[in-house]
Protein backbone atom coordinates (compact mmCIF):
# COMPACT_ATOMS: atom_id res chain seq x y z
CA UNK A 1 0.00 0.00 0.00
CA UNK A 2 3.02 2.35 -0.11
CA UNK A 3 2.23 4.63 2.95
CA UNK A 4 -1.09 5.52 1.46
CA UNK A 5 -3.58 6.34 4.01
CA UNK A 6 -6.72 5.05 2.82
CA UNK A 7 -10.41 6.47 3.05
CA UNK A 8 -12.28 6.22 6.74
CA UNK A 9 -15.56 5.68 6.59
CA UNK A 10 -15.75 4.42 9.96
CA UNK A 11 -13.32 4.49 13.08
CA UNK A 12 -13.77 0.63 13.38
CA UNK A 13 -10.28 -1.06 12.84
CA UNK A 14 -11.72 -4.33 12.21
CA UNK A 15 -14.01 -3.15 9.41
CA UNK A 16 -11.47 -0.25 8.23
CA UNK A 17 -8.69 -3.11 8.18
CA UNK A 18 -11.17 -5.89 6.01
CA UNK A 19 -12.00 -2.73 3.73
CA UNK A 20 -7.52 -1.91 2.83
CA UNK A 21 -7.80 -5.93 2.39
CA UNK A 22 -10.11 -6.39 -0.04
CA UNK A 23 -9.20 -3.39 -1.68
CA UNK A 24 -5.53 -3.75 -2.16
CA UNK A 25 -6.93 -7.71 -3.58
CA UNK A 26 -9.12 -6.06 -5.83
CA UNK A 27 -7.33 -3.81 -7.22
CA UNK A 28 -4.29 -6.29 -8.04
CA UNK A 29 -7.17 -8.53 -9.09
CA UNK A 30 -8.47 -5.72 -11.80
CA UNK A 31 -4.93 -5.08 -12.72
CA UNK A 32 -3.80 -8.43 -13.63
CA UNK A 33 -6.73 -8.86 -15.48
CA UNK A 34 -7.19 -5.74 -17.62
CA UNK A 35 -4.36 -2.68 -15.63
CA UNK A 36 -5.62 0.27 -14.30
CA UNK A 37 -9.30 0.22 -15.65
CA UNK A 38 -12.63 -2.14 -15.65
CA UNK A 39 -15.04 -1.45 -17.94
CA UNK A 40 -18.98 -0.73 -17.24
CA UNK A 41 -22.28 -1.00 -19.29
CA UNK A 42 -24.50 1.56 -19.57
CA UNK A 43 -27.33 0.85 -21.32
CA UNK A 44 -25.60 -0.93 -24.10
CA UNK A 45 -22.50 1.51 -24.09
CA UNK A 46 -19.32 0.32 -23.07
CA UNK A 47 -18.09 2.62 -20.75
CA UNK A 48 -14.32 2.49 -19.48
CA UNK A 49 -13.44 3.44 -15.70
CA UNK A 50 -10.16 4.23 -14.79
CA UNK A 51 -8.84 3.44 -11.14
CA UNK A 52 -6.94 6.57 -9.90
CA UNK A 53 -4.94 5.79 -7.04
CA UNK A 54 -4.16 2.51 -7.04
CA UNK A 55 -5.91 0.49 -4.33
CA UNK A 56 -7.02 3.89 -2.30
CA UNK A 57 -9.09 4.48 -5.55
CA UNK A 58 -11.09 1.05 -5.01
CA UNK A 59 -11.19 2.07 -1.51
CA UNK A 60 -13.13 4.84 -2.15
CA UNK A 61 -15.17 2.75 -4.92
CA UNK A 62 -16.10 0.11 -1.67
CA UNK A 63 -16.94 2.89 0.50
CA UNK A 64 -19.00 4.67 -2.08
CA UNK A 65 -20.82 1.29 -3.21
CA UNK A 66 -20.69 -1.36 -0.89
CA UNK A 67 -20.04 0.14 2.84
CA UNK A 68 -22.36 3.59 2.10
CA UNK A 69 -25.25 1.49 0.80
CA UNK A 70 -24.53 -1.21 3.87
CA UNK A 71 -24.78 2.07 6.58
CA UNK A 72 -27.55 3.86 4.88
CA UNK A 73 -29.77 0.26 5.10
CA UNK A 74 -28.89 -0.56 8.34
CA UNK A 75 -27.75 2.40 10.23
CA UNK A 76 -27.85 0.46 13.66
CA UNK A 77 -25.64 -2.29 13.01
CA UNK A 78 -24.17 -1.56 9.40
CA UNK A 79 -20.83 -1.61 10.93
CA UNK A 80 -21.03 -5.90 11.79
CA UNK A 81 -23.01 -6.34 8.61
CA UNK A 82 -19.60 -4.66 6.94
CA UNK A 83 -17.33 -7.30 8.69
CA UNK A 84 -19.34 -9.78 8.21
CA UNK A 85 -19.62 -9.16 4.66
CA UNK A 86 -15.90 -8.49 3.51
CA UNK A 87 -14.34 -10.85 5.73
CA UNK A 88 -16.28 -13.60 3.04
CA UNK A 89 -14.08 -11.11 0.68
CA UNK A 90 -10.42 -12.03 1.20
CA UNK A 91 -8.38 -14.79 2.23
CA UNK A 92 -5.29 -13.22 3.23
CA UNK A 93 -4.25 -11.04 0.53
CA UNK A 94 -6.28 -13.14 -2.07
CA UNK A 95 -9.48 -12.06 -3.58
CA UNK A 96 -12.15 -15.18 -2.72
CA UNK A 97 -14.75 -15.87 -5.11
CA UNK A 98 -17.45 -13.89 -2.84
CA UNK A 99 -15.47 -11.02 -3.02
CA UNK A 100 -15.29 -11.17 -7.04
CA UNK A 101 -19.07 -11.76 -7.22
CA UNK A 102 -19.47 -8.67 -4.30
CA UNK A 103 -17.14 -6.82 -6.94
CA UNK A 104 -19.70 -7.61 -9.57
CA UNK A 105 -22.61 -6.18 -7.77
CA UNK A 106 -20.53 -3.22 -8.06
CA UNK A 107 -20.13 -3.02 -11.09
CA UNK A 108 -23.48 -3.54 -11.69
CA UNK A 109 -24.83 -0.56 -9.57
CA UNK A 110 -21.94 1.52 -11.27
CA UNK A 111 -23.39 1.05 -14.27
CA UNK A 112 -26.87 1.30 -13.89
CA UNK A 113 -25.78 4.67 -12.36
CA UNK A 114 -24.27 5.50 -15.10
CA UNK A 115 -27.35 4.95 -17.31
CA UNK A 116 -29.35 6.75 -15.21
CA UNK A 117 -31.65 3.63 -13.83
CA UNK A 118 -31.00 4.51 -10.09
Amino acid sequence: MGGQVMALITQNFRLNSLANQYAAALYNHISATSGDHFMINANGQQIQVNIVGGAQGVRDLINGYALETIRDCHPQCWEAIGIQLLSKCVHGDELTTRGREIWQSMVKDMSDTVAGNM
